[in-house]
């Protein structure tokens, strides 16, 4: 009985192993997720009065083995953010949204940051601090679009549908079109010289 019994617990065992094995092969691994978005104000390395707020993105980067080098290229971040602020007399709240993209030439394993920048005026018109009242992060490499992980979003926006009405909302920060923009364009283009990657740079076309 005992013979019989760890016979079948060891096939058993061997057959979860083998499905485990299967599904784990045919689902693959994600070369880039978000790790986390960070919110700060800082002071302008240039002088300049007043804070930015920066939004740092930070990306845990794993390419797929056999990949150029072990790095893995076009990597686009998408960012939007969502502030919410009291309405006038008898109104209701608004919310202002911002986006802004980088694409980034090729990042090594392990992790980086993708920065992104609002300008003093802006933090002190609205008094920024602390995080947005929703944001959200997409993901691309070469231009193929990767799957949100939970770090992707801000807590309150948890679901796929909450995400997606988010996501959709989008065009309404074309207004603001060029308010938030990438480290490169912004008076913090030399800062974490050891911690910044390149960029693609479409505007110098």
């Amino acid at each position: 009985m005992n013979f019989l019994l760890s016979r079948l617990l060891s096939s058993g065992l061997l057959a979860l192993i083998w499905t485990a094995d299967v599904r784990s092969a045919s689902v693959p691994a994600v070369p880039v997720e978000v790790a986390m978005v960070k919110f700060s104000n800082l002071r302008a390395p240039n002088g300049s009065p007043g804070n930015w707020y920066e939004s740092a993105v930070v990306l845990n980067v794993r390419p797929a083995p056999g990949a150029p080098a072990q790095m893995v290229s076009r990597v686009k971040v998408g960012l939007l953010l969502g502030f919410e602020f009291a309405g006038t007399a008898g109104s209701e709240r608004r919310t202002v949204l911002y986006r802004a993209e980088a694409e980034c030439v090729a990042l090594e394993p392990g992790r980086t940051e993708v920065r992104f920048y609002l300008p003093a005026e802006i933090v002190k018109r609205d008094q920024l601090h602390g995080d947005p009242r929703q944001w959200g992060v997409e993901l691309a490499v070469e231009g193929r679009p990767l799957p949100s992980g939970r770090a992707a979003y801000s807590s309150n926006l948890a679901g796929a549908e909450a995400r997606l009405a988010f996501q959709k909302r989008a065009p309404a920060a074309a207004v603001n079109d060029g308010v938030l923009v990438p480290q490169y364009l912004s008076p913090f283009a030399g800062e974490y010289p050891r911690a910044t990657p390149s960029f693609v740079r479409r505007e110098m076309r």
